[in-house]
């Protein structure tokens, strides 16, 4: 079956639909969701606690900067499997069924992360603490992989097709309420706890409550249905004998690219802003921490809740226009930001605004999960996505490493540039975006 072809299926499976969300989908959204927010409450805790772990699981003779410095390795390490990660289990899916894929990655994400918050230290049990907390971290870099895309190939293969963006705006909102939660449920240790006792224990009680609503979340994906794309290829032909990460590769390579775009797009711009730019306003322009991190968390919030709005915008007017208003805003209004900061230092009052000025326009990426899944047919789906989108994690995964390299070579105004560069990329992605659809009704015809 064609790509055309594929995609129309999807259309005219989900315009037999009514144009609202029934019950079973809002469930289906929900769970979806409930897996995104825990995949990045994990990402923040982990980020979080980094020093701590690196103090309590590497040998006591090390250097401090050393144990950290393998703590952020371990942290980094689920960057660098991701698109292998994604690929595999994105193959998994579209060979056996959605529905199977997505329990074993919630299920990949809660057993390790529970396991954390019970594991021995190096004190006692030696090099194996390493080793454990090593395999555990590979095991969730796998399932992290997974997790975004299989939720979000979840929801677009069983949503009607004028609600998509929207149901994408819910999903990608609550990964940004789960690295609120994760930072919020952090910092609430570190300032109820003494040091001693949030390193002897009190580090361990977030990675316990993540693994608890993980298991939870693995018992209620059980009663899930598969989704009824997925059910119409299988009953057509035996996707037990296809390979589709071959399929993806051969038929589909300048759809992979495409998405591995919006994947860099994304999470450049997440980097630049929210993890990123709370350090560089700190150690660059003397910005008081409270007040910069107070800044960053309800900017996340607003995030969180402007996405599903931008969805639903996306839904009416294309998403090609979402997705390039919010790039070109994002692009001039960096410049404006950067070109302003000695003003801004000076009535450090006026960052909140800009920081909610720069979530208003970063929620446009709403649209974002939802052209990553209809971008490919659904016999290579979950591979394309898993694959391309991961690609683009990993390359956005340089952003800080660029940017300090560019204060270092030609000075931190020059931050702006390598921002609005990104915007510019997002801008690109849109005109594509435009032009993806046409390419598709062509190849129908013919």
């Amino acid at each position: 079956m064609s790509e055309a072809t594929a995609i129309g299926l999807l259309d005219t499976a989900c315009e037999r639909q009514d144009s609202g969300l029934t019950g079973e989908q809002r469930k289906n959204l929900a769970l979806a969701s409930l897996g995104s927010l825990l995949e990045f409450y994990e990402f923040m805790v982990f980020g979080f606690f980094t020093v701590v772990i690196g103090k309590l699981f590497f040998p006591p003779d090390l250097p401090e900067a050393v144990k950290t410095f393998h703590a952020f390795a371990l942290f980094s390490l689920g960057f660098l499997l991701r698109p292998l990660s994604g690929a595999v289990i994105g193959h998994l899916g579209d060979k056996f069924g959605r529905k199977k894929m997505f329990v074993v990655t919630v299920l990949l994400m809660a057993v390790p992360t529970t396991c954390m918050g019970l594991m021995p230290t190096y004190a006692q049990i030696g090099v194996a603490a390493p080793v454990i907390l090593l395999i555990l971290r590979v095991l969730q870099g796998i399932a992290i992989a997974g997790e975004f895309a299989g939720a979000s190939v979840f929801v677009a293969e069983h949503v009607p097709a004028d609600r998509l963006a929207t149901a994408s705006g819910w999903l990608l909102g609550s990964s940004y309420v789960g690295f609120f939660l994760g930072a919020s449920v952090a910092a609430l240790m570190a300032n109820l706890l003494d040091p001693l006792a949030l390193e002897s224990w009190g580090w361990r009680l977030p990675f316990l409550l993540g693994g608890v609503l993980g298991l939870v979340a693995v018992y209620l994906r059980r009663q899930l249905d598969e989704t009824p794309m997925f059910k119409e290829v299988r009953s057509r032909k035996d996707r037990a004998k296809a390979f589709p990460f071959t399929e993806a590769l051969r038929h589909c390579p300048g759809r992979l690219v495409y998405v591995a775009g919006l994947g860099s797009y994304l999470g450049m711009m997440i980097i630049i802003l929210y993890f990123y730019m709370p350090s560089f306003l700190q150690t660059q322009y003397g910005f008081d921490r409270g007040g910069v991190f107070t800044a960053n968390s309800i900017a996340l919030l607003v995030l969180a809740f402007v996405c599903p709005l931008w969805g639903r915008i996306a839904d009416r007017i294309g998403y090609g226009w979402v997705l390039g208003v919010g790039a070109t805003g994002l692009a001039v209004t960096l410049l404006l930001f950067f070109e302003n900061l000695a003003t801004i230092a000076a009535s450090p009052s006026q960052l909140l605004w800009w920081y909610v000025g720069f979530s208003l326009l970063m929620a446009t990426a709403a649209t974002v999960p939802a052209l990553s899944a209809i971008s490919f047919p659904t016999e290579v789906r979950l591979t394309g996505f898993g694959f391309g989108y991961n690609v683009g994690i990993v390359i956005s995964a340089t952003a800080p490493t660029i940017m300090a390299g560019i204060i270092l070579s030609y000075g931190k105004a020059a931050i702006a540039y390598y921002a609005a560069s990104v915007g510019a990329l997002g801008v690109l992605l849109a005109i594509v975006t435009f032009w993806l659809p046409l390419s598709l009704q062509k190849e129908h015809a013919a």
